[in-house]
This record gives C-alpha cells, structure tokens and sequence, in this order.
C-alpha cells in the first residue's frame, strides 16, 4: 500500500483483521480469508487495489498458518491409543472457504492413515458446522449410525450442535477459548477424552 501513498501500522491492520475475524466466525461462520482481505479494503477506503493478489495472499496466509500451527503433543499418541484400541476414527472440520486447502493441509500430517473418513463441511456439503450433515455424512462414510458414534471437538459453537442434534455422544475439549454449549462431557485434553471413551 506504500506504492499507493497509503500508510497503516501493523497494529492497526492486526486490529482490523481480528474484528473482521470475530465478525465472521462468530456471527456469519464464513471463512473465507479472501473476503478479510477485501472486507479490510473497503474499510480502508483502498477496494480500488483488488485484484489477483487477493487470493495470493489467501494461500500465503494458510501456508504460513500451516508452518505456524503444530499438532497438540497429545495428538499422535491419543489417535493411536484409540485405533489400537478398536475405535474407528474420522474427522470433520470446516472448509478453508479455498476450495480444496483444508483437505491438502490434512493429507498432510501424520495422524492422515489413521482415518477411515474425512468430512470438509462446506465442500463434501452445503454448509459448515454446525449444520447436521457433515455430521450425519462422517457417520455414513464409517458405515455407522450416528447415535453409536462419540465426537471429539473443541468449539462448543460449532461442535456440541451439529453433534448432539443428530444424536452423537459429544465431548469438548475444553483448552482455552470460547465457553458456553453444553456437551455430554468435558475433558481437558485429546487424552483425557481418550481416558473417557476407554471407561465407557
């Protein structure tokens, strides 16, 4: 923005961002990082300067947020205790709001072979959580019915509302972040769920 003669500090750029951020998953659920970009635009007066770079700048995002962002360290060690175990696992996760970006980070890491389904809500269906049916369509890729599944998550505005209304087990995983909902059980980490469901 300088080659235009415009000047904003980081702060205020972070600042912006964060509210456009909390906006958007908060209230809208959109996820779409090509849309921050032109949100803070035009609220900068600068929607004048779009252009390709926009969706450039999108895919350097999240490859930056790959880079920055490491699996719990309880991660691989839970997954395995639970495969050995006999569960059969799958995953749902929201859509990058880029097509196709949220299932090439998956294939990604180490816990991808562990999985027998993979759901991208918002592009395997309509909507992203908590819309039933990416819950619904997890369930029918492990060939199970929902009531005899258990859900794992740790967004109790997304997670406990699309698992409990199709009748799933749900446990949150209650590190630090948004509160509220009310799940069938809280645990504090991955293992901690793990020690729950080896009790059941």
């Amino acid at each position: 923005m300088r080659k235009e003669g415009v000047r904003y500090s980081e702060a205020t750029l972070f600042r912006k961002l964060r509210l456009i951020d909390l906006e958007m998953h908060g209230r809208k659920f959109l996820y779409n990082r090509d849309v921050w970009w032109e949100t803070l635009l035009k609220q900068l007066d600068l929607s004048n300067l779009k252009g390709p770079w926009i969706h450039e700048t999108t895919l350097r995002y999240w490859k930056t947020y790959a880079r920055a962002s490491p699996l719990f360290n309880d991660t691989m060690s839970t997954i395995l205790r639970l495969k050995n175990a006999g569960f059969r696992l799958g995953m749902v996760s929201d859509s990058d709001g880029t097509l196709g970006m949220k299932m090439k980070r998956i294939r990604r890491q180490p816990f991808l072979k562990s999985l027998e389904a993979i759901v991208v809500a918002g592009e395997d269906t309509p909507n992203v959580k908590p819309s039933r049916r990416p819950f619904t369509l997890v369930a029918e890729r492990l060939g199970l019915r929902p009531w005899n599944c258990v859900y794992i998550g740790d967004n109790p505005h997304t997670d406990i509302e699309g698992a409990k209304g199709v009748g799933m087990m749900m446990i949150l995983v209650k590190r630090r972040g948004p509160k509220g909902g009310h799940p069938d059980h809280l645990a504090r980490s991955l293992s901690d769920a793990a020690k729950l469901l080896m009790r059941n």
